[in-house]
């Protein structure tokens, strides 16, 4: 970098900077798409009440096989 002057020293740093949180921006994204955040709430409808599995918020799949009456 010895014949380069200010304006290009700071225009390489930049794309490097930019290269790099793209990157960490890239990863962290497949980190969140690939692991779960599953979780589990209860539906009542009428005198049935349903278990359902979550992931990120979003319901899976309900059942009542394994719930008891209160």
């Amino acid at each position: 970098m010895g014949g380069l002057d200010k304006v290009e020293k700071s225009l390489i740093v930049a794309l490097w900077v930019s290269i790099i949180a793209t990157l960490l921006l890239a990863e962290f994204s497949i980190y969140v798409y690939t692991h779960h955040d599953y979780g589990m709430k209860t539906v009542k409808t009428g005198d049935v009440t349903w278990a359902c599995l979550t992931d990120h918020g979003t319901t899976i799949g309900c059942d009542t096989d394994d719930l008891q009456e209160a």
